[in-house]
């Protein structure tokens, strides 16, 4: 029996020094002077190789073709308005190109297979690169110069997806990167530079992050409403936040470093998912974390993050259930009204705190007020107010824990909050061990240990 032989692909050139005299046929001996003429002479399939050289022509891809040219700023088709390169077929291919203007450099309106590699979008007015209901794969290219600093996007997908993977963006319009309903997934991005964000996910797009520097952002650096976004050891420096999951977004940080932002390094709002094994430093005016009415059926897990400088708050719990595991929060500092300073402060939450180390922080270990707190193997170590404060009815329970050199008590209760504490170890706090005030808003105490205590007279 004979075998099936494969079709070979048909090559088809283009150069803008050939002679528009009708004998082009698109061979490498006789060119086709542009564009238009290769993709109209083009079967299925067809590679069509473009010299160096500036094409200013406006194209329409209808059936699967490669278009390969000579490197990035080498060759370059360029259009002053509509979409510069428009594609409408499946495994369409772009190669080593540039595309420029317009009011969009390239969109794909459907289709699957596409393909781009060492493309660089350059100089729209509105979007660099528009992708409806399509699937893509964009490797080692890049995205410059959205015009409208406005509206403008880098990337804009809505339905479809995308793989992208070293793409450098540099002001690439008010966000680098919108996903509507969509897949991404996104490796070794280089984003610098958008006013507001480098990513924007949103009606129920499915996110995935992996490394990647994202600095200087006039907002978030990633984003999630009602979406799923998991960012995985990712550089996030100097922005409003690192990430934020809003209304009902589910985000899951994995490594990475969170570091000179403005506000928060991470926020969680009316949203859910984990923090874990990241490193934050230098914070703004909220902290490293912020989680504020968490809506998942578990709580909001952060473990094994190390937090230094992180600013007025390590972590910032509200309306929240969170357990907390394994972190270290050093050297949160006081606000512009000397408050605050604490390693975590929450309100009305539950918690549960185990195995972390909260030490050297300008306020307490741990401010919970109208929480219940479960408090297990933590240190708190030279705190420079208390290693744990309860206040406004708050309940809490401690068990093996450390508690040194803090400057105020060990534990201290107030208005009417309660604790049991049993196998903990204290020493050397300045004022007392615990203290649970005296008078009608003071705290009560049950204990199984000999402790320094405050005692109020009879």
């Amino acid at each position: 029996m004979g075998s099936f032989a494969t079709p070979k692909r048909q090559v088809l050139f283009v150069s803008k020094t050939a002679q528009a005299n009708g004998a082009a046929d698109g061979s490498a001996a006789r060119p086709y002077p542009t564009l238009r003429e290769a993709l109209a002479a083009a079967p299925p399939g067809a590679l069509v190789r473009i010299g160096e050289g500036e094409f200013r022509e406006q194209l329409t891809i209808t059936r699967p073709v490669a278009l390969l040219g000579q490197g990035e700023g080498k060759t370059r088709i360029v259009f002053g308005a509509g979409v510069v390169v428009e594609v409408r077929a499946h495994r369409v291919e772009l190669r080593e190109l540039s595309i420029e203007g317009g009011e969009t450099c390239l969109a794909f309106h459907g289709g699957a297979g596409h393909q781009l590699a060492g493309v660089e979008l350059r100089g729209a007015r509105e979007v660099a690169l528009l992708g409806r209901n399509a699937h893509l794969a964009f490797a080692g290219g890049s995205v410059h110069d959205v015009v409208d600093e406005e509206s403008g996007r880098g990337i804009d997908f809505d339905g479809g997806s995308i793989e992208a993977r070293q793409i450098l963006f540099r002001a690439a319009g008010r966000r680098a990167i919108v996903l509507h309903g969509a897949r991404g997934l996104f490796e070794d991005l280089d984003v610098r530079g958008p006013s507001l964000a480098a990513l924007q996910a949103t009606g129920g797009a499915e996110v995935r992050v992996v490394r990647g520097v994202f600095e200087s952002l006039g907002g978030a650096a990633l984003y999630a409403g009602a979406s799923q976004l998991r960012v995985e050891d990712a550089q996030v420096r100097h922005a409003e936040y690192g990430v934020i999951g809003f209304r009902g977004a589910n985000v899951v940080v994995i490594g990475g470093e969170f570091s000179d932002y403005r506000v928060a390094g991470i926020a969680l709002v009316n949203s859910h998912g984990s923090v874990s094994e990241a490193v934050f430093a230098h914070g703004g005016s909220e902290g490293a974390i912020s989680i504020t009415r968490a809506d998942g059926d578990v709580p909001v897990l952060v473990t094994d993050n190390r937090i230094r400088q992180p600013g007025p708050m390590g972590l910032h719990v509200t309306e929240s259930a969170v357990t907390m595991r394994g972190n270290s929060i050093t050297g949160a500092r006081l606000d512009h009204d000397s408050d605050m300073g604490d390693a975590l402060y929450a309100t009305d939450a539950q918690l549960v705190v185990e195995n972390n180390v909260m030490r050297g922080n300008a306020g307490s270990g741990v401010t919970g007020l109208r929480c219940k707190v479960l408090l297990t193997g933590n240190g708190f170590i030279e705190n420079r107010r208390a290693g744990v404060l309860l206040l406004d009815h708050s309940k809490g329970t401690a068990s093996g824990n450390l508690f040194a050199r803090n400057s105020m008590a060990g534990i201290e209760l107030g208005e009417a909050s309660k604790a049991d504490l049993s196998r903990n170890r204290f020493t050397d706090n300045t004022r007392y061990d615990v203290d649970s005030g005296c008078g009608s808003g003071s705290g009560s105490v049950s204990l199984d240990e000999e402790v320094h205590q405050r005692t109020c007279p009879p």
